[in-house]
Formats: C-alpha cells, sequence, structure tokens
C-alpha cells in the first residue's frame, strides 16, 4: 500500500517524527531531507536539523566559559524535552513552528 504524498514507504507523519528523535534524529532527518518528495516532511527534517545544530551550537558556546558551562546540562534537558515534543506533534499529523528555526527553516525550503 503506498502513502500519498511521499516517496518512502513511510506515512508523512511517521517519517516527520523520525526527524526530531533525540540523538538520532539527526541522521534520519538528513537521509529524509535527501530522498523525501513531500514538503512537509522536507520542511520537518530542515526545522529538526537547525534545531539540533542550534542546541550543540548553544552547548558549545556555554561550555566555553566555566561559569555558563554549569548551564550545559540545562541545555541538553531542555532539548530533550522540546524534540520528544516535537516528535509527538509531528506523529500526530501537527505542525509547530520554532520562533526563530521555523523562520529559517521556510527560507531553506523555499530555496530547496
Amino acid at each position: 500500500m503506498a502513502n500519498k504524498g511521499t516517496t518512502t514507504n513511510l506515512s508523512p507523519n511517521v517519517a516527520s517524527a523520525l526527524c526530531y528523535v533525540p540523538v538520532v534524529g539527526w541522521i534520519a532527518a538528513i537521509v529524509l531531507l535527501v530522498v523525501e518528495k513531500s514538503p512537509t516532511v522536507r520542511w520537518d527534517a530542515i526545522q529538526a536539523l537547525l534545531l539540533m545544530v542550534a542546541i550543540w551550537g548553544l552547548g558549545f558556546v556555554l561550555g566555553i566559559t566555566i561559569v555558563l558551562a554549569l548551564l550545559v546540562p540545562l541545555v541538553w534537558v531542555a532539548g530533550l524535552i522540546l524534540q520528544l515534543v516535537l516528535a509527538v506533534k509531528a506523529y500526530q499529523g501537527k505542525t509547530m513552528k520554532l520562533p526563530l528555526v521555523g523562520d529559517w527553516a521556510d527560507k531553506i525550503a523555499k530555496k530547496l
């Protein structure tokens, strides 16, 4: 049984949710960004990748100083919770556009 609007054998909500899975979601996001033709799944893949880069970048910047390095675990936990919430929402078929990252995802998706 083929799924409408996708080139993979996944339903769009499952493909979008896979992009947000903590720790390994970035791999699914890259693969789906390359393979998938569905604009919704591609947008979620872009937003997931940008979110992960933002979490890593913020953790790196905070880790440079000793005082702010104490905040790095909070950034990781907040990022994990945000990724889980986004994965659940994507699985439910709902789109959550994050304030800065979502705008960047819109701009990148229009160029692709």
